[in-house]
């Protein structure tokens, strides 16, 4: 089991965001564990799906949306 302190150092690697000397100290143990190296392959494709992920409304919720807006610009008239 990995310690949480090592899977909050992964998430800080992944995002670029530990310190420098910390992130060489994580690239050494990366390659000397598999398991942590796993683990930081698994959170670098999360975060690749997650960068992927979509990013805007279904069409559907659009045309909700504007039937909905236009149903109200009726019933004003």
């Amino acid at each position: 089991m990995i310690k949480t302190s090592t899977q909050n150092e992964l998430i800080q690697y992944v995002y670029n965001e530990l310190a420098d000397d910390a992130f060489e100290q994580l690239e050494v143990a990366l390659v000397q564990d598999k398991e942590l190296a796993a683990s930081c392959s698994e959170l670098l494709l999360m975060q690749q799906l997650l960068d992927d992920a979509a990013k805007a409304p279904r069409q559907q919720a659009i045309d909700n949306i504007l039937n909905y807006s236009k149903s109200l610009s009726l019933q004003s008239n």
